[in-house]
């Protein structure tokens, strides 16, 4: 009997590259500080202000705010 082993090599996974922005609640509560709403910032504003100065994909961390 013969036996054919076939060794898959590991895939090498590349390291994720670290995000440039600040964690999400950091940039939330620079925006609420920022916007100086007396009354509360409103989610869409929030959202435009996060998009505006960090450069972020609102859509896909929309969960997060």
């Amino acid at each position: 009997m013969t036996e054919t082993t076939s060794a898959k090599p590991k895939k090498v996974s590349k390291p994720k590259a670290k995000p440039t922005h600040p964690p999400t609640s950091v940039m939330v509560m620079a925006a609420i500080k920022a916007l100086k709403e007396r009354n509360g910032s409103s989610l869409p504003a929030i959202k435009k202000y996060i998009a505006a100065n960090y450069k972020v994909d609102v859509v896909k961390n929309a969960h997060f705010i």
